[in-house]
């Protein structure tokens, strides 16, 4: 039986640039972020270990934490997220799957510097 917290990235591509768009949270580690600095479209890059810490941003909101595998860390910053009482599933396969489905990724060193909201500075 299917988990009923993942979604597979061809069902997040669908859901990329519509108003029902759910938050996309990268929690990869610092180390796979400089290795490979290129990124899904619109993610808020957030610390795993710090989820206690803000979650409630996303109350009210679905969310879809991704990581480098779609496994340990993305399960328990969503699993903490659904504690919480907010909607949150993870990317079966996680950055490395949509990489290697050929979906979009986006360069980090050219999205703007955000401010301490996840906005753009300016």
């Amino acid at each position: 039986m299917p988990s009923t917290t993942l979604i597979t990235t061809p069902q997040l591509a669908r859901l990329i640039g519509v108003s029902q768009a759910p938050a996309i949270v990268d929690v990869r580690i610092d180390d796979d972020n400089r290795a490979d600095p290129v990124c899904l479209p619109g993610p808020c890059v957030k610390d795993h270990r710090s989820v206690s810490q803000w979650a409630a941003e996303y109350r009210g909101r679905s969310v879809v934490v991704v990581c480098q595998k779609g496994q340990k860390l993305s399960e328990g910053a969503a699993a903490w997220l659904q504690h919480e009482g907010i909607s949150a599933e993870t990317l079966e396969g996680g950055f490395e799957g949509w990489k290697k489905a050929g979906q979009t990724l986006e360069r980090t060193d050219q999205i703007p510097p955000r401010d301490g909201r996840g906005g753009p500075f300016g």
